[in-house]
């Protein structure tokens, strides 16, 4: 299918935010292997092919990039600075995927390195990613604060569960006991 427009269209990218549930937490990067930015560091991401959608193109980029295969993933935002990659006119969508803990990766495809960062010690990020990093902190620690509430929600439900089968079980015991009690009575 050809493509014609009479006005100019930007490129999409999407780029993956993958932060660990540490007590302290730290992020997955890339090293750069080419221009721009060679040699900064950036989150996992890359070019949107035409036949994917932003989100099968941040989980294929992190892949690709890290070896790290995810496939839940939540949206962060858009990301459309005019000026925000000297390649051109570009506009990134970013998924944030939490982890329990960092696991192997290394640096593929136009990535020279990967590693885990402490969100405490970020290096030099390259593009607008300190834009994008302040907004998946902010997605991270809601994320974060509802797992909190949901595994509450959980430990209340099971407490008043335990709570309703010990009632059962005593009204049972004390049944068995009536019926032990009732039929010693009909033994005398």
């Amino acid at each position: 299918m050809e493509y014609t427009y009479k006005y100019p269209r930007p490129a999409v990218t999407a780029d993956c935010i993958v932060i660990t549930r540490d007590i302290e937490p730290k992020v997955l990067l890339i090293q750069r292997g080419d221009q721009p930015f060679k040699g900064s560091w950036a989150f996992p991401g890359g070019f949107m092919n035409m036949d994917e959608t932003t989100e099968q193109c941040a989980v294929r980029e992190l892949e690709e990039e890290t070896g790290l295969r995810l496939s839940k993933i939540q949206q962060i935002g858009a990301y459309s600075k005019v000026d925000r990659d000297p390649r051109g006119r570009t506009v990134t969508v970013a998924y944030l995927a939490i982890v329990d803990a960092p696991v192997a990766v290394t640096g593929q495809d136009d990535a020279a390195k990967a590693d885990w960062w402490s969100l405490s010690d970020l290096p030099h990020l390259a593009f607008d990613h300190y834009d994008i990093m302040q907004d998946a902190i902010r997605v991270y620690a809601q994320a974060i604060e509802a797992n909190k509430k949901s595994i509450h929600d959980q430990f209340k439900e099971q407490k008043e569960r335990m709570h309703e089968l010990s009632k059962e079980i005593r009204e049972q015991c004390a049944h068995v006991q009536d019926l032990c009690n009732n039929y010693t009575k009909g033994e005398k």
